[in-house]
C-alpha cells in the first residue's frame, strides 16, 4: 500500500480502469495517509472524506459499467484552498472568508470532476496568496515533508507538501510570482505554470465583495498542476486547459497541439546565476551536473551569461501591474505594496514598484513595456527549445518569522542567508520566478537532485508561449537524465 501511495496519478488511474484496485480502496488509502501524516504537515486543511468516498464508489460503478471518463477517473486529488468548491470551504487563507462555502465550482474543479477525479479536500495557502511561506490565522503553518523545520513554500505550499508526502495524487495551484514553482522546488515535485491565459481563472479567490468570478490580476496569474511525474502534468493540463464557459472566462488561446514524436536534437540554453543576485553553490552545482549529463546525451547546450531581457525592468513591471490590478479587486493589499515601495533596504534590490500616479495612461504604458519584454524573450527563445535556470536562490529554508504585518503583507526584516551571505527575503525567493510571470511563458519545475542536507533541488524549464505541450514533451525527454523521483521519509 505504501508503493501505491507514491505511484503517479496516471498509473493509479490505469490500475483502477483495469480493476486491479478500486477507486474506493485508493481513496481510503489516501484518507488513511492524511489521518496519519497530515497532523505533522498540516497540508490538507478542509477535508471532504464522506463526499470523497461517495464519489469513489460512483466512479467504481461507472468503470464497472464501461463508462470511462478518462485517465484520471477515480483518482483522489486535492485542490488549493483558493479555488471555489461547491459545499467545501474556500478561504484563500483570509480570516474574513473563514467558513465561506461557494455555490459553484471553479472552472478547473468542474473540469476535473467531469473527468472523474475524486476530491479529497483543500490544501493550505498563505494569506491572500501573497507570501512564499504557507501560514495563516485560519489553519496555521504547513511544514515541509523532507524536514518539518523547513518551509514548504507558498502560496501553494499545502499543494506541494500533500503531493510530495503521498497524501494526494495531484493538486492544482496558482502562480502570480512563483507560487507553483517555489513549493515544487522546496518539496521536490513537478509543477506546470502554463502560458498565461491557457487555463481559465474563473472561480479563483471567490468571495470578495465587488468581484464577479475571481479576485486576482488580469495579467501575470496562471493556474496549473503539481504532481510526481511529467506524465501527470501532461494529463492534468489536457483536462484543465482552454477557455471557460462561465461568464468572465477567457477565450480559447492559440495553444499549439501536442507534438508528434521527434528525434531532433534538443537545443537548451541555461544560466545558473544572474549577476548581483546569488544562488547557492549547491543549486548551481546541481544544475551544472544536470546540463553536463544532457550534453552527454547528445543534447545541444549553450550557457548564457547575460539574460535575454532586462531583469530589473521585468521586476519593476511585475510590481506595477500587481499594484494597478490587485488594488482594483483586493484593495486591502494597497498599504503593503506602498510599504515595500518606500522601505529602505541595505541591499540594492528592486521593489514591488507602485504605479504612480495610477492613471489609465500609465497603466497602458506599463503594459506596453511588458509587451516589449515578451517580444524580446520570445525572439531569444526562437533559437531554443527550453531555457533552464534556478527557481530560487536557496533550497527550503527554516521557517522564517515575520517582523510585522502591513495591511495583509508580511514584513520580514531579517534576511535569508545564501552560502552565509545575507540577501533580501523577497529577492532570495522570488527574483528568478517573477521574470516568467512577466513574459507569460510556460514553466515546468523539475526536481534534479538534493543538497547536502537532503533537501530537494528543482529547476525552472522555460518554454515558448502557447507551446506548453512542446515544453512538457521536452522536459519528459530531459527527465530521463535526472534522478528517479523518490518520496520523503515521514
Amino acid at each position: 500500500m505504501h508503493e501505491l501511495a507514491y505511484l503517479s496519478a496516471v498509473k493509479v488511474g490505469a490500475l483502477i480502469r483495469e480493476r486491479k484496485v478500486s477507486a474506493e480502496e485508493i481513496t481510503r488509502l489516501a484518507i488513511q495517509r492524511i489521518s496519519k501524516f497530515n497532523p505533522q504537515l498540516n497540508a490538507v486543511v478542509a477535508k471532504n472524506e464522506e463526499a470523497a468516498l461517495h464519489a469513489a464508489k460512483e466512479a467504481d460503478k461507472e468503470i464497472n459499467a464501461g463508462q470511462l471518463r478518462g485517465p484520471l477517473h477515480g483518482v483522489p486529488i486535492t485542490i488549493k484552498d483558493s479555488f471555489s468548491t461547491i459545499g467545501l470551504a474556500t478561504t484563500s487563507g483570509f480570516p474574513a472568508l473563514q467558513g465561506f462555502v461557494p455555490d459553484r465550482d471553479a472552472a478547473v474543479v468542474s473540469r476535473l470532476k467531469q473527468a472523474g477525479v475524486v476530491l479529497l479536500g483543500k490544501t493550505n495557502v498563505s494569506p491572500l496568496l501573497i507570501d512564499i511561506q504557507t501560514d495563516n490565522d485560519i489553519y496555521g503553518r504547513t511544514n515541509n515533508p523532507w524536514n518539518q523545520e523547513r518551509t514548504a513554500g507558498g502560496s501553494s505550499g499545502g499543494s506541494a507538501a500533500s503531493v510530495a508526502a503521498g497524501l494526494s495524487y495531484l493538486d492544482i495551484g496558482s502562480d502570480i510570482g512563483g507560487s507553483l514553482r517555489l513549493p515544487a522546488h522546496y518539496c521536490g515535485v513537478f509543477s506546470l505554470k502554463p502560458t498565461e491565459g491557457a487555463v481559465p481563472p474563473t472561480g479563483h479567490m471567490p468571495g470578495f465583495e465587488g468581484t464577479a468570478d475571481y479576485a486576482s490580476s488580469r495579467h501575470l496569474a496562471c493556474y496549473g498542476p503539481l504532481a510526481r511525474s511529467i506524465e501527470d502534468l501532461q494529463t492534468a493540463f489536457s483536462i484543465i486547459a482552454g477557455g471557460s464557459g462561465f461568464a468572465g472566462g477567457l477565450p480559447n488561446g492559440p495553444q499549439v497541439p501536442p507534438p508528434t514524436e521527434s528525434a531532433a536534437p534538443l537545443r537548451v540554453a541555461w544560466l545558473d546565476e544572474l549577476s548581483g543576485y546569488p544562488v547557492s553553490h549547491e543549486i548551481q552545482e546541481a544544475l551544472r551536473r544536470f546540463v553536463t549529463q544532457l550534453a552527454g546525451q547528445g543534447i545541444h547546450v549553450d550557457q548564457i551569461t547575460a539574460p535575454p531581457i532586462d531583469v530589473r525592468t521585468a521586476w519593476e513591471t511585475w510590481g506595477k501591474i500587481i499594484d494597478a490590478e490587485q488594488n482594483s479587486t483586493t484593495p486591502i493589499l494597497q498599504r503593503g505594496l506602498a510599504y515595500l515601495t518606500t522601505r529602505k533596504v541595505s541591499q540594492k534590490v528592486p521593489t514591488a514598484s507602485m504605479l504612480v500616479p495610477l492613471t489609465f495612461k500609465n497603466y497602458m504604458r506599463v503594459l506596453t513595456v511588458r509587451e516589449q519584454l515578451i517580444r524580446r524573450f520570445e525572439l531569444f527563445m526562437s533559437d531554443y527549445d527550453v531555457l533552464l535556470c534556478p527557481v530560487s536562490s536557496t533550497t527550503a529554508f527554516p521557517h522564517h518569522q515575520k517582523t510585522k504585518m502591513v495591511g495583509y503583507l508580511p514584513i520580514y526584516e531579517e534576511p535569508l542567508y545564501i552560502d552565509g551571505k545575507p540577501q533580501n527575503y523577497w529577492v532570495a525567493t522570488t527574483y528568478y520566478a517573477n521574470l516568467f510571470n512577466v513574459t507569460g511563458s510556460p514553466v515546468v519545475t523539475m526536481p534534479i537532485g538534493f543538497d547536502k542536507a537532503g533537501l530537494p533541488i528543482g529547476i525552472q524549464c522555460v518554454g515558448k508561449r502557447w507551446r506548453d505541450h512542446d515544453l512538457l514533451s521536452t522536459v519528459a525527454r530531459m527527465s530521463q537524465t535526472s534522478q528517479e523521483w523518490k518520496p520523503p521519509t515521514l
